[in-house]
């Protein structure tokens, strides 16, 4: 059952939902609690700048919220007694696929978004009542809000894929995983320029009485796909694991 279908899509994602449903009104509950806390708490009646609280509370709420749900989004894949009812389930790979994938990214993010608003303007009106001030209200478009959107996504896509590779602690192995990997390819980039301006160096650093090296300024353009496409590379790689997976538990 490999072809995708809208129905059966449809239902999948209900289903996916109605079980993350209790886990993220509770969390979103206790999130808000500590947040009024600290919205309160930072927020001073006895000076006359106004504090940007969306900025530590929104990308706390968004980042550490978003990537814990991701990380334990397939852990009925995992079970060795939930398994069972995950892969008989009525539908191809690709739906499984892309309901917790939306769930846990996209719609994620836009759910985090309205309910934060709505907080902000709340504890807006409780600290105008109690202290007669307010912190700034909230910039959803702003460039840091815009950057932590895309650290969001970014990082998403990593732990989704280690939350189908891992069987356990997905957060930490996945953290790991990045970090060899990016010492890595830094350990390559340096072995490669050394190679390559082999007369730059006296040793494994640049030397720096010699003729600065001048390196080709990739414009922000194919940065931009670059990254992109890595995106969707990983994508890619963490629905062949979940394929490769399910066909060995089946076997």
């Amino acid at each position: 059952m490999n072809a995708f279908n809208v129905s059966r899509f449809l239902r999948v994602f209900r289903n996916d939902l109605f079980q993350l449903w209790r886990r993220i009104w509770i969390a979103t509950l206790a999130l808000a609690g500590i947040g009024l806390i600290c919205y309160l708490t930072n927020t001073d009646p006895h000076t006359a700048a106004q504090p940007a609280i969306y900025l530590v509370l929104f990308p706390a709420a968004l980042l550490g919220g978003g990537l814990i749900l991701t990380g334990t989004i397939f852990t009925d894949l995992h079970h060795p007694l939930q398994s069972a009812q995950y892969l008989t389930l009525p539908c191809s790979n690709l739906e499984r696929f892309l309901s917790r994938y939306l769930l846990t990214g996209l719609l994620y993010y836009l759910y985090v978004l309205v309910v934060y608003a709505v907080f902000d303007w709340a504890a807006g009106q409780l600290a105008d009542v109690i202290w007669d001030k307010r912190g700034l209200p909230f910039a959803p478009f702003s460039p840091q809000m815009r950057e932590a959107t895309l650290w969001y996504f970014g990082l998403h896509a990593l732990v989704f894929s280690g939350a189908v590779y891992f069987r356990s602690f997905t957060l930490i192995k996945t953290a790991l995983s990045v970090v060899i990997a990016g010492l890595g390819l830094a350990l390559l980039y340096l072995i490669t320029v050394r190679v390559v301006f082999w007369d730059h160096f006296t040793t494994l650093l640049p030397n720096e009485s010699t003729v600065r090296i001048d390196f080709y300024e990739v414009p922000s353009t194919v940065m931009i796909v670059g990254a992109v496409l890595l995106y969707l590379w990983v994508l890619f790689v963490a629905y062949l694991c979940l394929r490769e997976h399910e066909v060995q538990r089946e076997l």
